[in-house]
């Protein structure tokens, strides 16, 4: 069987080499398997539903199954033969019976209802009528309403295929009546292996080194690889595809300067961070595309950490070795909060300024102290324990012998609990006192201690407030406006008593859900579970949520070695 559809040079290469059967189909084994047996069984679906990322081969997928249905070479058949005129009308897109239509221009109620009436009358030359409706997500709920009973109950002779990048924003309703199928982004061998081929078929001179860096660029998609690897063949002209043919096509790559970006943050420095983004940004880098190319090199980093191996099977080998040795030893705190604030960049697809969102999302993992909110906390502590535990990775370059201590100094450990700390200042003000240093508590006893001094009290429930009430606020919203007329009447580690000016306030925040909320609040904050009692008292100053006092009254309550 012929690879691809015989066409003129008008055509571009991802339409030249558009795939005509299932083996064709590249990184898609699933998918292929499960269309390939339903139809080899005639157990095929009335409806289907192919969702994933762009350019993975949705369309071509259902074009391909149209053509398994409607073959006129002992059709239906799972392998299309190609070569009679059902496969070659479908291919060059002139099958009558074949209706392709794309959702989002033609997403309308009205549009819908013509084809409710097109899908009443048999097919007029093939087997099957198909209809494949591209980026049906596209869809007015009106539309989709109208298509529902269509869907659930069409014709025996008509099948409906559904393509969609964004599954998420198709109703349930519509979901339920299809079969799915989930198109995976494909990996960069599958791509290099394809545009190889393409290159073999079509006389383009390239190494391995820059059809595996066009694969890179495509992120996944074959199409977009097809696209680029034609661009590329018009900046190179006669001569063959490489590293300088690359950089005038699409830019000197800028991975040195997301290596050097990543390494600032690992080092906690700030100005060279900054530095970094700002040169790959000159050289012509989306942030947006810095922010991915970071998320990915700290996941590989941590890959590196917990999963070498699994490391292996999805970078070179000269690649993981690198990665090891830049990120192996690594705070996974540092990792980790990477990981999640680059996550929260990508995810604000229509941000106004970019670059200023990529900044403050590495500004907050260099210098998490600028910074309080419970998440930050969180990651302080850690880093606190970690350095009390001697850590989870290096702890920075070992001080020479005799710098920066005095005698007494040397002769004791390099590292102490903030209790020490504490006993060491006393007894620097007062030479006399002879007070003893406590021995060093297990770490359960440390993050105790850190977190509420092992009980809690009035003024530390007070000074922890702000930090309730963002968790609650987390929790619910409702839940956090009735919170903000509360006020501490008496606290220990087994009751709680709040006032609330009002019955009404009073009711609802002592409703279980409400005290559930509360209870899970404070326990995440100081540790300690209370039972919680709400009273109608006076209307007081209302308790401070989170403000600019916020640092000051948690450190005189915590202790400003946690800070």
């Amino acid at each position: 069987m012929p690879e691809s559809q015989p066409a003129g040079p008008a055509l571009t290469l991802y339409r030249k080499h558009r795939p005509m059967a299932f083996d064709e189909l590249v990184g898609q084994p699933a998918v292929v398997t499960g269309l390939q047996a339903a139809v080899a069984s005639g157990r095929v679906a009335h409806a289907y539903l192919f969702a994933g990322p762009r350019g993975t081969g949705k369309t071509s997928a259902a074009r391909i199954l149209a053509k398994c249905l409607t073959c006129q070479t002992d059709g239906p058949r799972p392998d299309p033969c190609g070569e009679c005129e059902a496969c070659i009308s479908i291919a060059n897109g002139t099958a009558f019976d074949v209706i392709e239509i794309d959702a989002a221009s033609n997403r309308g109620i009205e549009h819908i209802r013509e084809l409710r009436e097109r899908v009443k009358f048999a097919p007029s030359q093939l087997r099957k009528k198909v209809y494949i409706i591209d980026e049906v997500h596209m869809l007015t709920p009106e539309a989709f309403n109208a298509l529902l009973k269509t869907l659930e109950e069409p014709p025996d002779d008509v099948v409906f295929v559904l393509a969609t990048t964004e599954p998420h924003k198709v109703p349930q309703t519509i979901l339920s009546r299809c079969q799915r199928y989930e198109f995976r982004r494909m990996s960069t061998a599958d791509i290099v292996g394809r545009l190889q081929r393409v290159s073999e078929r079509e006389g383009i001179q390239a190494d391995a080194q820059s059809l595996t860096r066009i694969a890179y660029l495509a992120d996944g998609a074959l199409r977009d690889a097809l696209v680029l690897l034609e661009q590329a063949r018009g900046f190179a002209g006669d001569d063959a595809i490489a590293d300088d043919v690359l950089d005038a096509a699409f830019g000197t790559p800028v991975h040195d300067l997301v290596e050097r970006t990543a390494d600032a943050v690992g080092a906690s420095d700030a100005g060279g961070m900054l530095s970094a983004v700002a040169q790959a940004i000159e050289r012509g880098a989306d942030p947006a595309w810095i922010a991915r190319e970071l998320l990915r090199w700290f996941r590989l980093g941590l890959l590196a950490q917990v999963s070498p191996e699994l490391l292996k099977l999805e970078v070179p080998p000269e690649m993981a070795e690198r990665i090891s040795a830049k990120l192996g030893g690594l705070k996974r705190s540092i990792i980790l909060a990477a990981l999640r604030n680059l996550s929260e960049t990508i995810s604000q697809r229509y941000s106004a300024q970019p670059r200023i969102d990529l900044e403050l999302a590495l500004i907050k993992v260099v210098m998490p102290s600028d910074e309080l909110n419970l998440q930050s906390l969180s990651d302080r502590l850690r880093l606190l324990e970690e350095r009390m535990d001697g850590g989870s990775g290096p702890s920075g370059p070992p001080e020479k012998k005799g710098q920066g201590r005095s005698a007494s100094e040397k002769a004791e450990p390099a590292e102490r609990s903030a209790p020490q700390v504490r006993a060491l200042g006393r007894r620097a003000d007062n030479p006399q006192a002879q007070e003893p240093i406590a021995p060093r508590p297990s770490q359960a006893a440390q993050r105790a201690a850190a977190i509420n001094g092992g009980t809690l009290t009035h003024a530390k429930l007070a000074a922890l407030w702000p930090l309730i009430v963002n968790a609650v606020k987390e929790r619910s919203m409702p839940c956090y406006g009735y919170l903000g007329h509360a006020s501490i009447v008496e606290a220990d580690d087994v009751r709680l008593t709040l006032g609330v000016p009002s019955k009404y306030n009073r009711d609802r925040l002592a409703e279980p859900a409400m005290t559930r909320i509360l209870s899970a609040a404070i326990e995440e904050v100081s540790g300690v579970t209370p039972s919680i009692e709400w009273i109608i008292s006076a209307p007081s100053a209302p308790m401070p949520h989170a403000g600019p006092s916020e640092f000051t009254l948690a450190e005189s309550v915590l202790g400003s070695d946690l800070f």
